[in-house]
């Protein structure tokens, strides 16, 4: 933590008095007197503060972090640190990492390894924040069952990176099926707009989507888009039908810091950590008042809906219970990883992204 400098004012001598004239600002030449008498109380005229620490933080607008803009958290840390936190909410968050516009971003773990080969900055693993949250939904009318029921059709996803890898991984294991572009077992059409994965569904356009509950609560909440294996996310299928360790799940979104820059900023990012970790004390306290206090963060707009996405989060919360990597996360990454190499879903010559497991709660 910064410390500002102070100047201490040494009593005069019994018989003179020091004055000191200190200029005020505001750009009204005044003056400000302060005179030492004998015996009077020693002062003290604080110096200026150094520059706060910057940090360029990116990420996707999220309850937790309104809450803690909200409830003067972000203020009072900032204040006590000496840090800004400049943040923004980029529509291609990996653009705005890999082009050096953001010091720390907020993106899925499984799209690091895409930057070894667009972006001459190291990313670094430095904390968690969500698990994989898609589901495989299908319109009410559909007969499919599981994801084998859908081969040779389209299923829309938001990217082939992320939660698609996720997927191939668990379409491997469960059935044998090819789950990537170009896969003569499914065909995959890739849309840039989360929002519009369902729509393409609802719409016919397409069979089955790997969809986010938090884009898709109106056809859910109606009925409309059925969602398989009973609503279970990507992350819970994968633990207990790869890993077979139930309650054992991936780390999805991470904090990813650029590794050079990290270097010289590790007290600033640990104390980012235990801010974010008292965000998500406050989510699992009081889940429920955050998601009827911001619907909009997860696109709900009705009581229903409301109702619906606080019945949904019960059932499978996405949000970790700490902001802290463990050494399971680390093990459970390195199994991802070697899997989606083995399985050509990542090129070979793809770096496994780094974990950084210094940071703690007690650091």
């Amino acid at each position: 933590m910064a410390r500002s400098r102070s100047t201490r004012i040494l009593g005069a001598t019994a018989a003179l008095a020091a004055v000191l004239a200190v200029a005020c600002g505001g750009g009204s030449g005044g003056s400000t007197t302060v005179t030492a008498q004998a015996g009077a109380p020693v002062q003290e005229l604080s110096a200026p503060s150094p520059d706060p620490v910057r940090i360029r933080l990116a990420l996707a607008p999220d309850p937790v972090w309104e809450w803690l803009k909200d409830s003067g958290t972000v203020a009072q840390w900032e204040a006590t640190h000496n840090i800004r936190i400049e943040a923004s909410s980029p529509f291609d968050q990996f653009s705005a990492f890999a082009g050096g516009h953001a010091d720390i971003v907020v993106i899925n773990a499984l799209e690091v390894p895409q930057f070894v080969e667009q972006s001459d900055r190291e990313p670094v693993v430095v904390g968690r924040f969500t698990t994989d949250r898609s589901f495989l939904g299908v319109r009410r009318t559909s007969m499919a069952e599981t994801l084998e029921d859908l081969v040779e059709t389209r299923i829309t996803v938001d990217s082939a990176l992320g939660s698609a890898l996720l997927w191939g991984v668990i379409a491997d294991e469960m059935y044998g099926l090819e789950f990537r572009v170009d896969s003569p077992d499914f065909e995959l059409v890739v849309v840039v707009e989360s929002a519009s994965v369902a729509d393409l569904v609802m719409r016919g356009d397409v069979d089955a989507c790997i969809c986010l509950p938090d884009f898709s609560v109106s056809g859910l909440a109606e009925g409309r888009l059925r969602p398989l294996y009973d609503g279970k996310p990507a992350a819970e299928i994968y633990a207990d039908e790869v890993t077979g360790g139930a309650g054992v799940q991936p780390v999805a979104e991470a904090f990813i810091a650029d590794k050079q820059w990290l270097a010289g900023h590790r007290e600033a990012v640990g104390a980012l950590l235990a801010m974010w970790e008292v965000g998500l004390q406050n989510w699992a306290a009081q889940k429920d008042a955050l998601i009827a206090s911001y619907p909009h963060l997860l696109s709900v707009q009705t009581d229903e809906e409301i109702a619906w996405m606080t019945d949904y989060v019960t059932a499978y919360d996405w949000v970790l219970p700490s902001v802290y990597l463990t050494q399971e996360d680390s093990e459970i990454q390195t199994g991802i990883f070697a899997r989606m190499q083995s399985l050509g879903l990542l090129p070979d010559d793809a770096r496994e992204p780094e974990l950084d497991l210094s940071f703690s709660a007690a650091s």
